[in-house]
């Protein structure tokens, strides 16, 4: 995967001498999976440069910077491709036309996918929404956050605001945020310029999901008087936008659940407060409804996968209120490498979807409550679980997809 992703970069339409190659891998004590990388960089040793270190803290940020301190010091920018992204022969070619014509310090491309077209096309389209409406939004104030691939970065403005930070588990939104506050200025660039893989099991997406939602809320958190004080230095329209980036996939909806199933639990679902905890739970669907199904009717998509995608984000939903609740409430949040070897099998339905199923049935039955908007909220929350469920065979299909000869997928 890597190797392919190396070649697909040596393949620029670009002068060879006119970039510069570094291969960060960080913590890998298995010589199997990083001495054939070593030994493909050291066939192209006047292009690559191959780094293998243990012991590196800071998880993906603290790679980058080792990667920074091995650029030439004459380089202005630093572009990033994570190990499973295939770029587009006129990717740099690209890159250079967007930063000269907008003359911004850095670009971001949209993450996208291969093979979503035969597999998987609703999963694609719920994350692909995050592009076409949180970024896109942000292209208009010059403030869009970095999302970690596919991103090229004035060298100078990076060095100048430290390199990248491990104090978050998106090291990449908390850059963004920093650029944005230094002054430099960000745009967004909507148009493919390389394809990665799908995460490929439902478990694999959730704790991506997770990483990004807890560490965006960190993000928020660490530099909260930045973005929603005077302190920051910002217009209103910077302050919005950097906001609804980073609270993309937030998610409240975990507390009023909570509360709800204890008010029930305690002969209190007749109370105001019970109702107000039903009415949230309905208000965080028709937020995921509302973001899902309108982008989806705005880019004219076919309504099978807009009704696909609108499962995902709903499966996705209590992974991202519980990476809200933690980063919230100040749990230690670990960096998850997302497996794209596919060596880890598909996995199955996380305890979250079977608990919060197995509650709100319960409760139904149980409880049966008489309010409507509580019998409503309880019906709502058994959703998650058959959204897995379609979930799951989407990307069983995916998986299976991207295990065919190449030729197979590319028709």
């Amino acid at each position: 995967m890597v190797i392919r992703t190396l070649r697909a970069l040596l393949d620029q339409d670009w002068p060879s001498g006119g970039f510069k190659i570094v291969v960060m891998d960080n913590n890998t004590d298995d010589p199997a999976l990083w001495e054939p990388v070593e030994r493909f960089c050291t066939a192209h040793s006047d292009r690559i440069t191959f780094l293998h270190q243990m012991g590196v803290s800071g998880a993906k940020a603290g790679a980058l910077n080792i990667a920074l301190e091995h650029t030439d010091a004459d380089a202005t920018h630093v572009v990033t491709v994570d190990a499973d992204y295939v770029v587009s022969r006129d990717f740099l070619s690209h890159a250079a036309e967007a930063l000269h014509r907008t003359g911004a310090d850095y670009v971001q491309f949209p993450q996208s996918y291969v093979a979503t077209t035969i597999a998987a096309p609703g999963v694609d389209a719920e994350l692909e929404e995050y592009f076409r409406t949180n970024a896109a939004a942000a292209d208009e104030a010059e403030a869009v956050l970095l999302t970690g691939t596919l991103c090229v970065i004035s060298k100078p403005a990076l060095v100048s605001v430290g390199g990248w930070s491990g104090a978050t588990t998106t090291e990449d939104a908390d850059l963004g945020v920093r650029l944005c506050h230094a002054g430099f200025t960000g745009r967004f660039i909507n148009r493919v310029v390389g394809k990665g893989l799908l995460p490929l099991s439902l478990r694999d997406l959730e704790k991506q999901r997770y990483r990004w939602c807890s560490g965006n809320v960190q993000t928020l958190l660490r530099h909260g008087r930045t973005i929603l004080t005077p302190a920051g230095d910002f217009d209103l329209h910077k302050r919005l936008v950097i906001l609804t980036q980073l609270t993309a996939w937030f998610s409240l909806a975990l507390v009023p659940f909570a509360l709800l199933t204890v008010w029930l639990l305690t002969g209190q679902g007749h109370t105001a407060a019970a109702t107000l905890a039903a009415v949230a739970i309905l208000l965080a669907l028709c937020d995921i409804v509302s973001r899902v199904v309108a982008r989806g009717m705005r880019d004219g998509q076919a309504l099978p996968v807009i009704l696909h995608a609108l499962a995902c984000r709903i499966a996705l939903a209590p992974q991202s209120a519980k990476a809200t609740f933690d980063a919230l409430t100040g749990c230690r949040l670990k960096f998850v490498v997302t497996d794209k070897s596919g060596g880890k099998g598909a996995g199955s339905l996380s305890a979250c979807h079977l608990m919060v199923f197995l509650t709100a049935l319960l409760l139904l039955l149980g409880v049966q409550p008489t309010e409507p908007l509580i019998h409503a909220a309880l019906l709502v929350l058994l959703l998650p679980l058959p959204a897995a469920l379609l979930t799951d065979r989407s990307l069983r299909a995916y998986r299976a997809t991207i295990a065919l000869p190449k030729k197979e997928v590319s028709a």
